[in-house]
């Protein structure tokens, strides 16, 4: 073949190259997205360590800081003072401790309890390397445990080996999980955690002589990551100390020098990431490296946060657009939606902006006007950015451990500097938001959800049986033959198709997704917070799923649906709660002859009895209204999500025996 190319140079010789680069962005690409995605799981983990450490190190704060004020305190060096406030005050902050109990500020009860909520989280930010690198090797090998122990052992020697080469350069080291080494924080954890998972899906099922059979496939997966970690030790020693000082020189200056400007770059280009999730990568050194205060117990904006330094809260404008803004963009939509759909794009929006201003996820808010109206997410990118800036300038700080969402504005307020500025200056952003959204979607004349003309079609995910939705979804992505890989973060389901042609937006969409985002062969359908769920029912189905799952040639139209026209659908947690109670509404599963979907919002339902509905009990359920249109028909106006009620309650009937 390549004495072929040689003897044709000139048959169109610049062809490949675009195609070759595509081929690696898109690889390169779907790295960057499993990689984003084993993010996922060690910053699951630091929201309980988080809530620990911020609340035991919060009111240990303040009751330290009483008792220094009243004369109690010590300090390194075998110094106790007892009733002396000035002595107490003059020795260096960074390292005086106040003595609560002594001043009887607080009972030792109480103190040994705070004490120990401290030091539950504190041990988690103190391993967040370690953490990381198991985190990004079970990510990248599938969620494979043999993965994770060669993430430890590469781990501890890597560490272990940099701390051997730096003191034998003359280099100074800290401890690090017990070892005197470099701190080379998530950095080094990711790096590898990487090798560790690469090695893992690299020699697994390797095969190896008779005489060493026993250190053979999944065994030899942590011997050969011990090796890499020493060479990659031994590098990371040349290369950290300059990199480290770099990074960490860089961020501080930036933010020293024009802090303003600094955290509004940061949150622009994090928004400018967050479709691709790419943010988490973004986000990993502002978070867990850079040190704006040169303190010696932390690194990291969050950590220094969270132990007790209020000063690096600098990420708190995120709270003016995550409580407040995206709020008066849902409004906005809403109010511009045409008549006839406001009443399920209210729900849609209303769901949306509560989740965003509860906790912080903003993805099915986003979404819903991201892919059709991508000038309305530059003007949010922006607003929210000045967020950050106008809260910076305002001397407002907060910090948080999960996201920007209400529930951690009320666990850490009593850590922040000027809190209160979030409630102040949020109903401005809210208006702000609202008038921007609103000017631009009259302006323009933009299709937000509610305003285009095309009717929802989800006829077909209203199937019978409990796996018909995940059929659904395995069809819309092509067939099972197609998936190659099925994987999902917070909001998103994640898959890895052969022909993209096969697979089909619109369907997605129709199923509830809120968008759908395509680079190269990899799919991110963004289903919301159910995408973990999705995930585990799809793999479900696939373990009994026949011919059915597959999508013949002859098929594919039949998976082609017009573009919904209420983009994207939230789908209810609660439906099979909610599916029990109007089936015992309804007389019971004995009771129920037929149920489907109809009109967008209805239940049609047809029962052998009607004496036995009761509509007391389906108002309380959740039923708007009930209307009789016929012997023994009924409507049931459930909402917006009437297809996936009716199709719960089919799966209901079938699968529960009489």
């Amino acid at each position: 073949m390549t004495t072929t190319l040689e003897k044709t140079p000139a048959a169109e010789p610049a062809a490949p190259a675009p195609n070759k680069l595509k081929e690696i962005w898109s690889n390169f690409f779907g790295f960057l997205q499993k990689l984003g995605k084993s993010l996922m799981l060690p910053v699951a983990v630091l929201p309980v360590a988080g809530i620990l450490l911020g609340v035991g190190g919060a009111f240990l704060g303040n009751y330290n800081q009483q008792a220094i004020n009243a004369g109690y305190c010590s300090a390194p060096g075998g110094i106790t003072i007892s009733g002396d406030a000035a002595a107490c005050l003059a020795l260096p902050s960074d390292t005086v401790v106040g003595d609560p109990v002594a001043a009887g500020i607080l009972a030792e009860p109480l103190y040994v309890f705070l004490k120990i909520l401290q030091g539950a989280g504190d041990p988690v930010f103190g391993a967040l390397g370690l953490i990381f690198a198991v985190g990004v090797a079970l990510g990248i090998s599938k969620n494979d445990g043999v993965s994770a122990l060669a993430a430890t052992v590469g781990y501890l020697v890597m560490t272990a080996t940099i701390g051997v080469v730096a003191q034998a350069r003359g280099i100074d080291t800290k401890a690090v999980l017990g070892l005197q080494t470099l701190d080379t924080g998530v950095f080094g954890g990711i790096i590898i955690g990487i090798i560790a998972g690469y090695l893992f899906n690299r020699f697994y099922r390797i095969s190896l002589p008779p005489y060493l059979g026993f250190f053979a496939g999944k065994r030899f997966v942590p011997i050969v990551t011990a090796f890499a970690a020493i060479a990659l030790g031994v590098v990371l020693a040349f290369l950290w100390p300059p990199i480290g000082n770099f990074i960490e020189n860089t961020a501080n200056e930036v933010i020293s020098a024009n802090a303003p400007v600094a955290v509004f770059v940061y949150a622009l280009v994090e928004r400018a990431l967050l479709p691709f999730g790419l943010h988490h990568i973004w986000n990993a050194p502002f978070f867990y490296v850079v040190n704006i205060g040169g303190w010696s117990n932390c690194e990291g904006i969050l950590t220094c946060f969270l132990r007790g330094h209020p000063e690096s809260g600098i990420f708190g404008g995120g709270f003016l657009g995550k409580m407040f803004g995206l709020c008066g963009a849902a409004l906005a939509i809403y109010v511009t939606a045409k008549p006839e759909n406001k009443v399920k794009i209210g729900s849609i929006m209303l769901a949306a902006a509560l989740t965003t201003f509860l906790t912080g996820i903003t993805e099915p808010l986003e979404f819903a006007f991201l892919f059709v109206a991508p000038l309305l997410y530059v003007a949010h990118a922006l607003m929210y950015a000045s967020g950050f800036t106008v809260m910076y300038l305002l001397g407002g700080r907060l910090g948080y451990t999960f996201s920007q969402g209400g529930i951690d504005y009320v666990l850490f307020y009593a850590n922040g500097i000027k809190p209160w500025l979030v409630l102040v200056i949020g109903p401005i952003w809210f208006v702000l938001y609202f008038a921007v959204f609103y000017g631009l979607i009259k302006l323009l004349n933009m299709k937000t959800p509610g305003r285009e003309e095309a009717e929802v079609d989800v006829g077909e995910a209203a199937a019978d049986g409990a796996n018909r939705f995940s059929q659904q979804l395995v069809l819309a992505f092509g067939g099972r033959s197609n998936i190659t890989d099925l994987d999902a973060c917070i909001t998103r389901l994640r898959v890895g198709v052969v022909d993209i042609n096969k697979a089909s937006q619109s369907k997605l969409r129709a199923l509830g997704a809120a968008g759908v985002l395509i680079v190269g062969n990899n799919m991110q359908a963004i289903f919301g917070t159910r995408s973990e769920n999705l995930k585990t029912d799809i793999e479900e189905y696939l373990k009994i799923a026949g011919d059915e799952a597959e999508l013949g040639d002859d098929q594919i139209e039949e998976v082609v649906y017009d573009e919904p026209g209420t983009k994207p659908k939230l789908r209810d947690p609660l439906a099979a709660e909610k599916s029990r109670d109007f089936i015992a509404g309804l007389g019971g599963r004995d009771n129920i002859s037929k149920v489907e979907a109809a009109a967008e919002t209805r239940l049609r339902v047809k029962v052998k009895d009607g004496s036995k509905v009761d509509e007391a009990a389906l108002a309380n359920s959740g039923i708007a209204g009930v209307v009789k249109v016929g012997d023994g028909l009924y409507h049931l106006i459930a909402g917006a999500n009437a297809d996936q009620y009716a199709a719960e309650m089919r799966g209901q009937l079938v699968s529960v025996p009489a």
